[in-house]
This record gives C-alpha cells, structure tokens and sequence, in this order.
C-alpha cells in the first residue's frame, strides 16, 4: 500500500504510475493530467511549457493557449492504429503486405505497439532509426520507417495526433544499385554450365530484360510467337502472384531470336503446367526459388565472379546500350517510367554508345566532303 502510495505522489508536477509518467497541473481550477508513457524526458518538457504558457495566461488572462496544450489526446496506440491501418490497405500487393507485416512483427511493434500514439516523440523515432541501421541495411531500415511514417501520417490527417514525429528524421543515404553486367563472350560463357532444364530462363532473363519475378509468373497465353511478343502483367514472389512492380511495368516486349528458338524448344516439351506456367521446377509447380543458386553454381563453373542473377537484366541493357540502341526503346522495354532511370543505372553504357555514333558520323562526313561542299 504504501508502495503503491509513493509511485501515485506528484512532485514537482509529475506523477510516475508503474512505467509510465504523466503531468499533473491546474488550470483555472481544474486538476488536469497528462500521459507520456514511458518518456520522462518528454514529460519533462510537456511540464516546462505549460509552466510558462500558465504565467502567461495569468497575466493576460487568456486562458486557450494552455487548455489547448492539455486537451485530452487519443488514447490509441500504435499496435492499434497500425492494426486500423493494415486493414484498410486491401489493394496492396501480397508480397508488399507480406513485407509490412514483417516490417511490424520484427521492428515497429516491439519498439512503438504498447505506447499511446501522442507519447511518440521524433528522439523516438531517430533512436530507432539509428538502432535499426547497425542491424539492417539502409534500404531496409529505411522501408520500416517509412511504414513507421505512413501509419502517423493518417494519424495526423484523421486529428489523431497534431503533427507526425517523423517528419524531422532524415532518411538514411541508400548506396545506388550495383550495375555489374557481364559481357557478351562472358554471358555465352557462363550459360553454357547452366543445367539443360533452366537453360532457357537463363536465356530470356539475358535477351529481355524481364526481372525474375516476372518471367517466373509467365504463361503461355502471355506469349504471342505470331507477333514474337512477350507480355509482361503479373509477379511471382515467394508462392503468391500480383501485380508487376509498377504500373510501367506492365509492358508488352520483343523476342530476340535466342528467345524465340528457347521458347519454341520449351514449347515442345511433352509435360505441361495444368495453369499454363511457363518456367517450372522439376515437381511440374512453378519456379519460386533456387536460380540464384543454379546461378551462382554457373558463375563458379565458368571462372568468373559472383553478381545475383539479377544482373542478367542489366546485362541486356548494357549490350542494347553499348550496340547503339536507343536509350528510349531500352527504357521501355525494361519498363521503366521514365528515361532519367535509364540514364541514372545506364549512363556509362550510353557513352559507349554515342563514341560509336561519332565515328558513323565521322565516315559521313569526311574533310573531303566538307570541303566539297563549300568550294
């Protein structure tokens, strides 16, 4: 009891109830008090300002400021209004709220659920940010914030909260992607120590461009051998099917020759996909999982140095590229939404390109030409 007593005593306008702290004012007459969860130091601060706001309204004897500053604030807390969130998010990707939920089972939760959305400070916020970034890669740390951050952000627009804590934290500086595309001679090379049964998505990650997740989605009535065209409109991650990445993903792509001989080769296979996939492993379901290690096995074999089969597809932006292609039919054919995209990974490639496009330029142009001309 008396223990109990000691932990409900207000000193200097602060109460400390089990874990949490509150301020304990009066205004004009009125006890007031006000939760911060666990954060002294925010309480603390709440205290200081509306000491000062207090003398203020005394003098001028305009009390609003200060009732203002202690109006009763939600009581919900961020497991309940991530939980609100969540469930209103029903046009997401799977794979995106497959992400989310683990963004909030692994980080948000254990760090913000059980505290009152108003008790969240931005010293929380880049606290955990810096806590995040010496367990995760900034890219990922980066993502779980800005959950953190969409979540406060309806808080804010439904008069939840007054500002989102957030908006002053910095996002951490993410490397740019690494573009480590092989060369021709070596992209030969290394799809020869590809086991036969992947060899030809191998072969269409190389001459299309397609990211993996797209082709491992790909059907047969998604391929038009009339028109040697490729349709690109869904994902495969982990087991579940959605949409592309973006919405310029979703694009319709040529068939090189190697692709169409891979194709029609695949085609002819006696034992199909009762859903029409394209790609399957050995059991007859679709790929999920494993190039990257029939990949790597590959790269091993062939001598050369590991990269993610990822950059197959800018292997095939590069070669494209460095051929004279142009940057605009490279960017829509990688689905891009714009050409500074291609430029931002590509522009290297590009340079290449336009050295080439100087010595056409040069044979047309020849001094004798010129001077022909004008005499």
């Amino acid at each position: 009891m008396r223990k109990e007593q000691a932990q409900q005593t207000v000193k200097n306008g602060l109460l400390r109830r089990g874990n949490s702290w509150y301020i304990c004012v009066k205004v004009n007459g009125r006890n007031i008090r006000k939760s911060f969860g666990a954060d002294k130091t925010a309480a603390l601060l709440a205290l200081a300002e509306v000491k000062r706001e207090r003398g203020r309204a005394k003098v001028s004897d305009d009390w609003s400021g200060l009732e203002a500053l202690l109006a009763p604030k939600s009581q919900k807390t961020f497991a309940e209004a991530a939980a609100d969130y969540m469930a209103e998010r029903v046009a997401l990707k799977e794979s995106t709220i497959r992400t989310y939920s683990e963004h909030l089972k692994n980080y948000l939760l254990p760090q913000f659920g059980e505290m009152q959305i108003h008790a969240i400070t931005e010293a929380h916020v880049a606290r955990f940010q810096a806590l995040l970034s010496q367990r995760l890669s900034p890219r990922r740390a980066n993502s779980t914030v800005n959950l953190l951050r969409s979540v406060l952000r309806v808080c804010v627009r439904r008069k939840l909260i007054e500002e989102n804590p957030s908006d002053g934290v910095v996002r951490l500086q993410e490397p740019r992607a690494s573009v480590d595309p092989l060369t021709e001679e070596d992209l030969r090379k290394v799809l020869g120590f590809i086991a036969k049964r992947y060899q030809v998505i191998f072969t269409c990650l190389a001459w299309t461009g397609a990211r993996p997740c797209e082709l491992k989605a790909l059907r047969w009535n998604d391929i038009d051998f009339n028109r040697n065209e490729i349709r690109i409109n869904k994902a495969r991650v982990k087991n579940s099917e959605g949409l592309t990445k973006t919405s310029s993903s979703e694009r319709t792509i040529p068939m090189l020759p190697p692709v169409v001989e891979a194709l029609s080769l695949q085609s002819q296979e006696p034992v199909k996909n009762m859903d029409g996939y394209v790609f399957t492993g050995k059991n007859g379901q679709p790929l999920n999982r494993g190039l990257d290690h029939i990949w790597a096995t590959a790269l091993k074999k062939a001598q050369l140095r590991h990269r993610p089969a990822y950059q197959l597809r800018h292997t095939f932006a590069s070669i494209c590229l460095t051929k004279g292609v142009s940057p605009g039919w490279v960017a829509k054919v990688l689905g891009h939404s714009t050409l500074q995209t291609t430029y931002r990974h590509y522009a290297r490639f590009i340079n290449d390109a336009e050295k080439q496009n100087e010595k056409i330029m040069q044979g047309v142009f020849t001094k004798s030409s010129v001077l022909a001309s004008i005499q």
